[in-house]
């Protein structure tokens, strides 16, 4: 199973938006993010990268 770490903006420590990320979608301008324990997070923006093998996505947050 790969799960994964969703930053914003940058891959920094106080940039985590979410840990343990199992599940992405785009929609509307929004990336919904939910982890192992199905809640979910809605953040306004676009998905700038996904590094699955090393576990990270970068999401651009909308200005």
């Amino acid at each position: 199973m790969c799960l994964s770490t969703v930053y914003r903006n940058t891959i920094d420590p106080a940039a985590i938006l979410m840990k343990n990320v199992m599940t992405i979608e785009c929609r509307d301008g929004k990336v919904i993010v939910t982890d192992l324990m199905e809640r979910q997070l809605e953040i306004p923006g676009t998905l700038d990268r996904a590094d699955l093998v090393n576990g990270y996505v970068i999401v651009r947050e909308a200005e």
